[in-house]
């Protein structure tokens, strides 16, 4: 196992191997990777020690189906337009929600130790786009900060849901029509286009994603 392999396990949090364990040994890189990345998520466990807002699970429930029959029903529309060939199209990987997982895999930590704005400062960043208040009817939001990402400047924001965490990027500047997707080392993205920009949602989850998503873009 090299540093790459160990740090990607690493990210999907499904715990640590054999073999994972015997390079950390070996690899001072690598073990200061492991002791910051458990100091990060005992400080999401931490925050998850708080009530859930008043009716969410209801709301995450019709959020979720009304995201699935939507998925199905353009799924069913493409797949009858274009036969097999453009079922996988539309099944194919996108470049932009790709993007968003390599976020997380490789800078949302960095993002995240730079600090976050404060809730005044998140509200105005977040206004145009997905207000704050929003997003707090789903969830908790626990980190806003403006990062680089695709080549332009989205709104980096940890959402917390029971289900745990799921990583938003707000994008003022990048318009999609249909809802795009994909996964990549056992992390799922969807992108959905808003009023204005559109935001991308990341998570170990696909349901979870799906639904926040559909949440959002309801």
């Amino acid at each position: 196992m090299n540093c790459l392999d160990y740090r990607r396990a690493l990210l999907v949090g499904t715990g640590e191997s054999d073999a994972m364990s015997v390079h950390r040994l070996q690899c001072a890189g690598c073990a200061a990777e492991w002791q910051e990345q458990g100091a990060f998520e005992q400080a999401l466990r931490d925050a998850l020690e708080v009530p859930v807002p008043q009716g969410f699970a209801e709301r995450m429930a019709n959020a979720q189906a009304a995201s699935r029959r939507k998925f199905l029903a353009a799924a069913a529309s493409v797949f009858a337009a274009a036969g097999a060939g453009g079922f996988y199209l539309f099944a194919r990987q996108d470049p932009l929600a790709l993007a968003g997982i390599d976020f997380v895999m490789k800078e949302e930590a960095n993002s995240i130790m730079m600090g976050a704005l404060t809730r005044s400062e998140a509200k105005a960043e977040l206004a145009g786009t997905l207000p704050i208040e929003r997003m707090e009817r789903i969830g908790q939001v626990k980190h806003v900060r403006p990062c680089p990402f695709n080549g332009k400047t989205a709104i980096h924001v940890v959402l917390m849901v029971p289900q745990g965490k799921v990583t938003l990027l707000v994008m003022a500047d990048s318009t999609v029509g249909r809802m795009r997707h994909a996964e990549k080392e056992g992390l799922h993205a969807a992108v959905v286009g808003m009023k204005r920009g559109s935001v991308g949602v990341v998570g170990g989850d696909l349901d979870v994603v799906e639904s926040v998503a559909g949440a959002l873009k309801g």
